[in-house]
């Protein structure tokens, strides 16, 4: 994506964790969708580290943005991705009931 204009570039993804960046990547990858990532690198190089939200709070969530003629498709393949809930916070809200 190096000759692209990336104004033009929309957001299709959005995470903190490594698992889900890897996955969104092959997806995309497999369905020849060109992509860039925002982000990606980052997380650490600013003291706070990453913190329980799986992203650093000052330079935000890993970001993929593709052009928006493959904006529906990349949206569709990459529908199912979303992040789970720990299972010690499921647990806890198990333990409540």
């Amino acid at each position: 994506m190096e000759n692209l204009d990336k104004e033009r570039l929309v957001t299709v993804f959005k995470s903190g964790h490594e698992g889900l960046i890897a996955l969104a990547k092959s997806i995309l990858d497999e369905a020849n969708i060109e992509y860039l990532i925002m982000n990606e690198g980052v997380q650490d190089l600013v003291g706070l580290g990453v913190f329980g939200t799986g992203f650093n709070p000052i330079t935000g969530p890993v970001e993929m943005k593709v052009l928006p003629e493959s904006e529906a498709y990349a949206k569709e393949l990459l529908s199912g991705l979303e992040e789970s809930t720990p299972l010690d916070e499921d647990k806890e809200e198990e333990s409540d009931k």
